[in-house]
Parts: structure tokens; C-alpha cells; sequence
């Protein structure tokens, strides 16, 4: 245990500590970027583009839409694996986690290949250690979630919500829109699923607001993401609250 507090923040460690004195509470964080350093929904379908397993929207399509509509392109992104077959998405999303690549090169970009921050790792083990389960509430799609979350973090699928894909008796993706956690809906999904809010929440983009705001008051927010987000935030919404930023590995 001591060689996984070695790479933690020790203000964080020490708050940990004080709040597994409270048994029955939870963790609730982001994935993308924040237990990632990457994006895996992202590289998922760039790869399933790059592969032509998806013909109907591009890379750049994506792009173009996300500038515009963050969420609709979050949608999108899900919509378009319509009929995909469960087998060819689980292969992709084991492909993107064992490659030695580094990046998705497509349509001239280049989509980082997601890994996993090591320090949130330590974090989520710690968190374990101290009766504070771990769940993750995510955009991109639930199977490939669930794959990374438990190939990285050892997170079951059980305590994983991402964007909602069924399953049809082919074996093949059916797209019922009615769940994808983003902004608002990732506490949403919380509210659903747990009847406290969580002691211990992470995100790293400025719409992750919402899921660090409905931490409990004398909880953890941890940001992962830019730094002039990171003292807007502080700022504007937790100046007198515990809210850290986790710098870069």
C-alpha cells in the first residue's frame, strides 16, 4: 500500500483517509481524460472508421459537428454503430488497449491512443483499499467502458455507466437513445443509481461542473484538465471547498 501512495498527492491520501472513516460511501469520476489520458470513446471510432466497419460519418464529420454541438456529436458518435455487430466493437476496443501504437492516423489527424493516468490508478486501488468504491460515468459508449475501466482500473462492470448501447439476439448494436451521460446527465445518472451523493468526484473539462458540484460538501473534487479551467472553477463555484488539480503525468 505504501508504494501505491507513493505517486498520490499527499493532501489527497490524507483526505482519503478521512473519509473511509465513514463506511457506505462512494467515488463517482469522469473517464475520458480524467482516468484516461485520452479519449477512448474517441479512439474507438476513429479506428472503427479507419477499419470501415462505419462508412456513413467521417472523422472529420465528427470534428466539424463537435465544434458546433459537443452533445449532438456525443450522440452521433453512438447513433452510427447502429447494427455493428457486439463482437467487432469489443475487438476494436481490445485492439485500441494492446497496441503499442500511440495514435489513430485518419483522414490527416492523429487520435492519441488512450492510456491510463497511473497516478488515478493509485487513486482508484487507495480508494478500494478504503471502502470507498469506485463507479465511472461516461459519454462514450458502455462496452468499451466497461473493457477499459476493468483492463486499467479493475472497475467491474457493474459500477460502470456509459453511453447506453442494447444489445439485439443477433449480437449486434441496437441505438436506443435514451441515455448519454454528458454534462448534467452523468448526476442524472447518479440520482438513479445511488441514494447519497458521492464523498469523491473527477472530472476534466468545464461541463464536468455539474458531476463535481454534487459532491457532498466536504468531499473531494479532483480536476485533471486545463489550468485556467481548473482556477475558473475554483473561483466561481468551490473558492471555499476541497477542490485539487492532479497536474499532468
Amino acid at each position: 500500500m505504501k508504494s501505491i501512495k507513493n505517486n498520490i498527492p499527499k493532501h489527497i491520501v490524507e483526505k482519503i483517509k478521512a473519509l473511509s472513516l465513514v463506511k457506505n460511501q462512494y467515488a463517482a469520476f469522469d473517464l475520458d481524460n480524467t482516468l484516461l489520458i485520452g479519449d477512448i470513446g474517441e479512439a474507438v471510432f476513429a479506428l472503427l472508421v479507419k477499419n470501415k466497419n462505419i462508412k456513413n460519418f467521417a472523422w472529420n464529420d465528427y470534428i466539424n459537428l463537435i465544434k458546433t454541438d459537443r452533445e449532438k456529436a456525443y450522440f452521433k458518435v453512438i447513433e452510427v454503430m447502429d447494427n455493428l455487430e457486439l463482437m467487432v466493437l469489443e475487438n476494436t476496443t481490445h485492439d485500441i488497449i494492446h497496441t503499442d501504437d500511440i495514435e489513430i492516423e485518419l483522414e490527416g489527424y492523429r487520435i492519441p491512443i488512450p492510456k491510463p493516468n497511473t497516478i488515478m490508478q493509485s487513486i482508484v486501488t487507495l480508494l478500494n483499499a478504503s471502502g470507498i468504491e469506485v463507479n465511472v460515468v461516461s459519454a462514450s459508449n458502455r462496452v468499451s467502458v466497461e473493457i477499459i475501466c476493468e483492463e486499467y482500473f479493475g472497475i467491474p462492470a457493474s459500477n460502470v455507466f456509459g453511453a447506453r448501447v442494447d444489445i439485439n439476439d443477433n449480437k449486434r448494436i441496437k441505438i436506443k437513445f435514451n441515455e448519454v451521460p454528458y454534462g448534467k446527465q452523468k448526476v442524472n445518472v447518479l440520482k438513479r443509481e445511488f441514494k447519497d451523493k458521492p464523498v469523491f468526484t473527477a472530472g476534466d473539462a468545464y461541463w464536468d461542473r455539474f458531476l463535481l458540484s454534487y459532491t457532498t460538501h466536504n468531499g473531494i473534487r479532483l480536476w485533471t484538465g486545463k489550468d485556467g479551467d481548473f482556477k475558473k472553477l475554483k473561483e466561481n463555484y468551490y473558492k471555499d471547498l476541497e477542490f485539487y488539480q492532479l497536474l499532468s503525468e
